[in-house]
Order: C-alpha cells, then structure tokens, then sequence
C-alpha cells in the first residue's frame, strides 16, 4: 500500500512541474507575441493555441476537475486542426490565401472553436452528472483519433513535401525542424489519450492508462514553447540570457508570419535565414 502511495505521490509532483514549467513558457510566449510580434491570422491561431494550453494546464494541476480538462483539450485540437488546414492553404494557394481570404476569418474561427468547445464540455458536464452518462466525450474522442488526428498529420505531411520539392535545402531547415517535430511530439503525448478513450468504447481500461494519458497531454501543452525555441533559436548567440522564439513563414511568395526572431534579456530583430 506504501508502494502505491509512494508512485502515487511521485507521479503528482512531476504533473504539477510539468504543468508549472508549460504555464511559465506559455505565458512568456503570449507575452512576446502579443507585445512585440506584427499581428496576422497566424499569429491569432497560435496565440489562441497558447491560451487553450494554459487553461488545459490549469486544469491537469487540479485534476479531479475533469470538465475543465475537456474543454481546452477539445480546443486544442480543433484549433491544430484548423491551424495545419491553414498552414496548407497558404502553401499550395498562397495567391488566394494572400488576396481573396477574409481578413478577420480566423478571429471569428477561433471565437466559434472557443464557443462550440464550451458547449460540447458544458453539455458533457451535466449528462455526466445528472444522468451518469459520458457517451458524449467517449464519441469525441474517437472523432479525434479517427477524422482531427488523420487530417493534421495528412496536412503535415503534405506541407512537408512541397516544402522538400519546391524550396532550396538550404532554407529548409527550421522548416522542416518545425513540422517533424509538432508531428512527433503530437503522436507522442496527444495521440494515447485519444486511444485509450476510442478503445473504452469497447473495452473497460485500467485507471493508470488514463492518469499517464494526461500527463502526456500536459507534456505536449508543455513543450509547445520549446519548439519554438529550438526552431527560432540563432546558434550565433551565445548568452545563454537570450531565449529566442522563431516565428518562420511556409512559404517564398506570402509572408503570413514574420521574418524575424524575438530575443530575451536584450530584445533585437534578426533575420531568419
């Protein structure tokens, strides 16, 4: 019983740092995307992104409040979705992306994400507790596992072809360090939770495979900030005072995210070459 207390014991405090540290890299990323980056609806995505992170955070540090849980996660990956859709988007139509989009569309899809979210988790929430009846967050996970997660990784993959054809190695690089690593990070702590809730329609899981299932969603809110970091960071800077933020554009011909990086301890803009 001691041995189980003790794991027990151990496994909270390492979700609580994990989600001290995602609160603390976050905050700083909305911080310096908000204060010192040129808005454009990327920039809205992820800023949109963030905040679902920190609210998923809050949430995993005091877990027995499940509902909370639901509503960023189910924000966060409506919001990746939508955000890969885009980043597609721009790539193979940079033209109509640049030209012919809305220039308030993805305030208003962020603002509808925010809303439906709320109300599939309120709705969740009170079936749960009135009817004892969580059939409806069961479905939207598998939804996640079989229709969201197919579409992100299909238009990561895509993104990272025509990147591989159409653009010189040498320009490659952050590029393609950015899409590997959201694609394997995302497999690695998004893609058990979906599982594990897709297969409990057919089958009862144990506890433990749900308590590691959320600490791995907590792992990816976390080690969003550190992607990008290391995507942004310029080797040529050695203070290690000078955190570095890469924010990198998909494509030559529309320039949708800043060329730039934002620097820590002494703000500078350098090209992003």
């Amino acid at each position: 019983c001691s041995s189980i207390f003790s794991r027990t014991f151990i496994a909270i405090m390492i979700s609580h740092l994990i989600c001290l540290l995602g609160l603390v890299g976050n905050c700083i990323f909305i911080s310096v995307l908000d204060f010192h980056i040129k808005k454009n609806p990327f920039t809205t995505y992820l800023l949109n992104l963030s905040i679902a992170d920190i609210v998923l955070l809050t949430a995993q540090a005091i877990y027995s409040v499940y509902s909370i849980f639901l509503f960023p996660f189910m924000t966060r990956q409506f919001l990746l979705t939508i955000m890969s859709i885009d980043r597609c988007v721009c790539l193979f139509f940079p033209l109509w992306h640049r030209c012919h989009r809305p220039t308030h569309l993805s305030t208003a899809v962020c603002l509808i994400i925010w809303l439906l979210t709320f109300l599939i988790s309120a709705t969740d929430t009170i079936l749960t507790a009135i009817l004892e009846y969580d059939f409806l967050r069961r479905i939207h996970f598998y939804l996640n596992a079989v229709v969201f997660m197919p579409i992100m990784c299909a238009s990561m993959i895509a993104m990272l072809i025509k990147v591989c054809i159409r653009s010189q190695q040498k320009k490659l690089n952050k590029m393609l360090r950015a899409i590997l690593l959201t694609l394997v990070f995302f497999f690695l702590f998004d893609f058990p939770i979906n599982v594990i809730y897709s297969l409990e329609l057919f089958q009862k899981m144990y506890n433990y495979f749900y308590f590691y299932a959320y600490i791995a969603a907590s792992l990816n809110s976390t080690i969003n900030p550190m992607i990008y970091y290391l995507v942004g960071r310029d080797k040529t800077v050695r203070s290690s005072r000078r955190i570095n933020i890469g924010c990198f554009e998909v494509s030559r011909e529309i320039q949708s995210i800043p060329r730039h990086l934002i620097m820590w301890g002494k703000i500078s803009l350098t090209s992003f070459t």
